[in-house]
């Protein structure tokens, strides 16, 4: 035993110490060596932080899942930028997405020194509305079918909570019919175009609008032109919207390039291409199938075409309710975001193989009003044996020559894309593939077709300095420039310049590739005219009649 200095013995509460080596322990004081030999309080306040981090961080990560509905909305936008779970939605909901400006419009916005627009045609889809009579049958099967499951309140499944409150039977939906939200957008759009055209509308010949007659193309059109003429927006009196100066019938007894029904060939085609496509992409979804049925036992058990439908739910239900957005629907989370790709995939497939640039039938039902377009571009007659009403279009009253006129047309998503196919717009490197998802997915329908979708296009006049006009050159149909007013003696060239969703697109088009202001996304109007080969004089319109029909007049 060691006795402490200053003491000559040990007692009962001197502690037992072991040897000091001066040479190492020298410098450190008894009350130091005390602290060390010391065990340390239990951590308890560590232990609290560590079980609440990790609660948030476990709450957080549930939130910006797939399964989660982002209540923490800054993080989640943080975190997730623009690859997020509102994007996730947003990106596959294909034609029935809300409409997004993906750009900065058109307009003066980006032209260069020298430049203004001289002509402006607008195709415009019809906005936000209820599923299709058809369409809506198969949501409200699958939906009978979810509202007869066996498990009322899966645990574990939080994403399904929901459906304990939720409205199965679609009461207040109106199928074919437009949303308030979509009224409300369609207003919107009316304003938007407005602001962007501004100086050109103060000096253009005026306003000239058409609408396909289908009753939610017609309502739309209304209330574009509402928010367009500065009025106020009210669900009150739909009778009291401004009118379009040219309604065209829909049918397959009718000749509308706004809606296209006068291809029978392609009306009766069974089974579509996109059909077989779908078959090959189908498997993808089985594990998401029996994910349904095993985890609500629905009675019936859910099939492909239910899950499908219930996928749509998704967007719809989320422009459903109101005038103004709100939130996505909580039916959107019920899928993880690889499940959403494979709907949103399955969606681009349907109508890149039925309407794309290798249809047999997209580009073809295309051409008319690529022909009509052209007409206005180079202030000629309209030229065309396809899907082009002769009367109307033959009438200065009911399709007046382009000059310096601003036109919007009014009509379907279908149209839309028949016409970017004969247009020769977004074409793809390789088929689309049906058994996978691509990593980079470059065919995206709710980028292109969205509800309220509006294709621009602006004819650019741009001041040449000492350029001189080929006195000889055309609109490439053997009619000459020259005889026009301001077209060849005004010291200007014209150029085409084409929006998407207020994204410009033309910039990859074949006919800008030798354009001087490519940069601009300006292609030589003469040129573009001269690459709509296609429309002009290719298309076999004898294709879309079977046996025994007849032109449609």
């Amino acid at each position: 035993m060691y006795a402490p200095s200053g003491t000559g013995r040990t007692t009962d509460r001197t502690p037992l110490l072991k040897p000091i080596i001066a040479s190492v322990q020298h410098s450190s004081s008894p009350s130091k060596r005390r602290r060390k030999d010391q065990k340390p309080p239990i951590p308890i306040f560590s232990i609290i932080f560590t079980l609440v981090l990790l609660g948030s961080v476990g709450f957080l990560a549930w939130d910006v899942s797939s399964y989660g509905h982002c209540y923490a909305q800054p993080l989640c936008r943080a975190l997730q930028g623009h690859r997020g779970l509102e994007q996730t939605w947003w990106r596959n909901q294909g034609p029935y997405a809300p409409f997004q400006s993906l750009g900065s419009g058109g307009g003066d916005k980006g032209l260069p020194k020298g430049c203004e627009i001289s002509q402006v045609t607008i195709l415009h889809r019809h906005a936000a509305r209820y599923p299709t009579e058809g369409a809506g049958k198969c949501v409200l099967s699958a939906l009978n079918k979810i509202e007869n499951r066996q498990v009322r309140m899966p645990r574990r499944n939080p994403e399904f909570a929901f459906l304990a409150k939720t409205d199965l039977k679609l009461k207040d939906w109106k199928f074919d019919g437009l949303m308030d939200q979509g009224r409300k957008q369609s207003w919107l759009s009316g304003r938007q175009i407005k602001s962007i055209y501004k100086r050109f509308l103060s000096k253009s010949e005026g306003i000239f609008t058409r609408s396909s007659g289908g009753g939610r193309v017609v309502e739309t059109s209304g209330y574009w032109l509402e928010g367009f003429n500065g009025g106020r927006f009210s669900l009150k009196d739909k009778s009291k919207l401004p009118k379009v100066d040219v309604v065209i019938l829909e049918g397959e007894e009718y000749n509308n390039t706004l809606s296209v029904h006068s291809c029978p060939a392609f009306q009766n085609l069974s089974p579509k291409p996109s059909e077989l496509m779908f078959v090959d992409l189908s498997p993808l979804l089985e594990p998401t199938l029996n994910r349904l049925n095993t985890v609500l036992k629905p009675q019936p058990a859910l099939e492909m075409d239910d899950l499908v439908c219930l996928a749509d739910m998704c967007g719809y239900d989320s422009q459903s309710k109101g005038t103004d957005w709100n939130n996505w629907s909580k039916w959107c989370g019920i899928f993880s975001k690889e499940e959403w790709e494979i709907f949103g995939h399955a969606k681009d497939l349907k109508r890149w193989y039925d309407l794309g640039e290798t249809s047999r039938y997209g580009p073809t039902m295309g051409a008319g009003y690529v022909n009509e377009l052209l007409a206005r571009l180079t202030d000629y007659n309209v030229t065309d044996h396809t899907t082009t009403n002769y009367t109307l279009d033959s009438n200065e009253n009911t399709f007046p020559q382009g000059g310096k006129l601003f036109f919007v047309d009014f009509g379907h998503d279908n149209e839309m894309l028949e016409v970017i196919s004969a247009l020769g717009l977004l074409t793809q490197h390789r088929p689309l593939p049906t058994t996978s998802v691509p990593p980079k997915r470059t065919y995206v329908l709710s980028r292109i077709v969205p509800f309220g979708a509006r294709m621009a296009f602006e004819r650019v006049s741009c001041k040449m300095g000492n350029w001189e006009p080929d006195p000889e050159a055309g609109d490439g149909n053997g009619n000459e420039f020259t005889d026009k007013p301001d077209r060849g003696k005004d010291g200007k060239r014209d150029y085409i310049r084409i929006l998407i969703n207020d994204k410009i697109e033309s910039g990859n088009h074949p006919s800008c590739e030798f354009s001087g202001l490519l940069d601009f996304g300006l292609c030589e109007l003469d040129a573009f005219v001269e690459s709509q080969q296609f429309a002009k004089e290719d298309v076999d319109w004898s294709i879309c009649y079977e046996k025994g029909d007849e032109i449609a007049k």
